[in-house]
């Protein structure tokens, strides 16, 4: 008998470890479009994965801070191959993209954390970013430096 079946009083006769994982939080969008893409990218790996909180923030973009965005979450034995896959698929697509300011393909994905000081600091944080901190990813041009904060 399997310690955590999926029906109370109904027993299946086996106990499968995937039913049961344990799923970590890998990435966290405001964008739907996005976050499902990323999702499917990693299914069709063989990585067992989920949105979570997809059709609230959907329904109510304005909640999105609030929760924290729509959450990848992954099973947790996998989470490491899952984030190769889509920092590695992030290269190759940033590989594909011209710097707008000199034309050059050299553009690196940077990743600024700004941390809050104090409990009212923090609390700021919370209610804009959703997180104690804020964190920024940009795209930085390996040529001549120029930082962008979207990519067409």
């Amino acid at each position: 008998m399997c310690p955590a079946q999926p029906f109370p009083g109904r027993d299946t006769g086996e106990c499968s470890n995937l039913q049961y994982m344990n799923y970590v939080l890998i990435r966290a969008y405001d964008n739907y479009v996005y976050a499902n893409i990323q999702c499917s990218l990693l299914q069709e790996n063989g990585i067992r994965c989920h949105l979570k909180d997809e059709n609230t923030v959907t329904i109510d973009p304005l909640l999105s801070p609030a929760i924290g965005g729509i959450k990848l979450m992954v099973a947790d034995l996998q989470a490491e191959r899952a984030e190769e896959i889509l920092d590695e698929t992030e290269r190759e697509w940033l590989k594909t993209i011209s710097c707008s300011a000199c034309g050059q393909k050299a553009l690196r994905k940077e990743v600024r954390v700004k941390e809050f000081p104090g409990l009212w600091g923090k609390l700021k944080s919370m209610l804009a970013n959703g997180e104690e901190r804020e964190i920024k990813k940009l795209y930085v041009c390996g040529s001549c430096g120029s930082e962008i904060t979207e990519l067409e």
